[in-house]
């Protein structure tokens, strides 16, 4: 569908209200439609076997996009599609987006459930807050691992200068313009100049500033938008989407569907999920991520999570192009064991599933610089090895993380772990010791499950 259409549709829809749109239109349907469908959750198969079931998924994602459409808050107009529009939509895809350039040149592609080619990597701080000191050195760390195909979200300057930015201040858009400033400038500390950025700065129409072709975010690089939960936009992001369509900018489109929220338990939720994937990509997402949520864990590594995310993606990558990639954030944060065991389960139940990676992060960082880039480097690791089993063999890895880890999801609880700052030499950047035996550990234990990591 053309954007300018989207556009006039959402200032022509049907007038209503957010509640009523999520009462009546989603969650009404939604769990309609997934009893019709037959969806359900088995704990017993975080990785869904049943690939008919993914199908049937997929036409009931593809009947509640077309009762529901997509809502406007800021219009309170409902943004209607046909369904013969949906179709001709899908059936238009590329399945492949180009990112960055030159040597860093890397295309970024729709994956098979049981693909053999490897994920495309979106690696970084994952919007974790990131202080101005340390914002370079961070980025040009997650640089420095060849894994990494796209520098993913290098993080939120919260402060500049000793003062707390507010939301759309001139500080927020001085922030915005430095964030693309430093983020060109770690890629290119890393010898990797032309790398792509998957970046949003402050999510505010502001952040249209820190666009570039010299110093910042170029037309090379993946803007990301958010679909608010649940099927929801506003003016900003459409805004935003109008501005990066005419500068030729790919675009990333994230949505969070919320277990246990407007969608009601998972399999009400995947339907959602797959809603949002289709109305994400209509509206001009060329890259679409899914983070797949429980409203009360906060955590996308439950196992409601875990098959949600399996299903979901298994539903568009057999019935659509649509270039998936799949968000991952644990309960533990990174300088602890839980933190890979955790991302480690996901990455194999959505990479099998046909989904690229993106992250990882922990669901509630302890100040700044929470992250690791060795932790990201294991992350590819493990989505390149998913590559080389099959749909049995990773509910069995998936399962037996699971167990591991499933007694300590509660964010208060989980391991604190530690910062970039206390788990790398901000000199060489280079892991700290102890740091870099805990990543092994990971890899012992993943070998030990069956998982074929070098």
């Amino acid at each position: 569908m053309d954007f300018t259409e989207v556009l006039k549709r959402s200032e022509t829809g049907p007038l209503t209200t957010a509640e009523d749109f999520l009462l009546n239109n989603v969650s009404k349907n939604a769990m309609e439609l997934a009893r019709k469908a037959q969806i359900k959750f088995n704990p017993a198969t975080l990785v869904n076997q049943d690939l008919e079931a993914a199908d049937m998924l997929f036409q009931a994602g593809l009947d509640l996009i077309e009762k529901s459409g997509v809502f406007c808050s800021s219009s309170r107009r409902i943004i209607q599609f046909k369904r013969e529009e949906i179709q001709n939509h899908l059936e238009r895809l590329p399945g492949e987006v180009p990112v960055g350039k030159g040597k860093d040149h890397r295309v970024v592609r729709h994956r098979k459930v049981e693909d053999k080619a490897f994920p495309a990597i979106f690696g970084g701080p994952f919007n974790c807050d990131t202080d101005e000191k340390t914002f370079v050195k961070f980025n040009e760390a997650y640089a420095r691992e060849p894994l990494i195909d796209i520098l993913f979200f290098p993080g939120y300057l919260k402060e500049l200068d000793g003062v707390i930015i507010r939301p759309g201040s001139g500080l927020s858009t001085r922030a915005a313009i430095l964030y693309g400033m430093l983020s060109r400038e770690a890629v290119m500390r890393a010898g990797r100049p032309d790398m792509a950025i998957a970046g949003h700065a402050v999510m505010a129409l502001n952040e249209i500033a820190c666009s570039n072709e010299e110093w910042g975010l170029r037309k090379t690089d993946p803007r990301a938008m958010v679909l608010i939960s649940e099927l929801q936009v506003d003016d900003v992001s459409l805004t935003r989407m109008a501005y990066y369509r005419l500068i030729g900018a790919p675009t990333y489109m994230a949505f969070t569907p919320l277990i246990g929220g407007y969608g009601g338990g998972p399999e009400g939720t995947a339907v959602v999920a797959v809603a949002s994937f289709i109305a994400a990509s209509i509206l001009g997402g060329d890259i679409v991520h899914i983070g797949p949520q429980h409203i009360k864990l906060k955590v996308q590594t439950g196992q409601h999570s875990l098959w949600l995310s399996s299903i979901v993606n298994q539903a568009i990558s057999r019935n659509t192009k649509i270039v998936a990639t799949t968000s991952h954030t644990t309960a533990a944060r990174p300088g602890s064991l839980q933190f890979a065991l955790e991302f480690s389960a996901l990455a194999i139940a959505s990479v099998i599933s046909g989904s690229n990676q993106s992250g990882p992060r922990p669901a509630e960082p302890l100040g700044y610089n929470q992250n690791s880039p060795l932790m990201c480097r294991l992350f590819a690791e493990v989505g390149r090895a998913t590559t080389q089993i099959d749909l049995g063999k990773a509910n069995e890895i998936v399962s037996e993380l699971y167990d591991m880890y499933k007694d300590n999801l509660n964010l208060e609880t989980s391991p604190k772990g530690l910062s970039f700052n206390d788990l790398y030499d901000l000199d060489t950047l280079e892991p700290k010791e102890e740091h870099f035996k805990e990543y092994e550990k990971a890899k012992e234990i993943l070998k030990g499950l069956g998982l074929p990591l070098n």
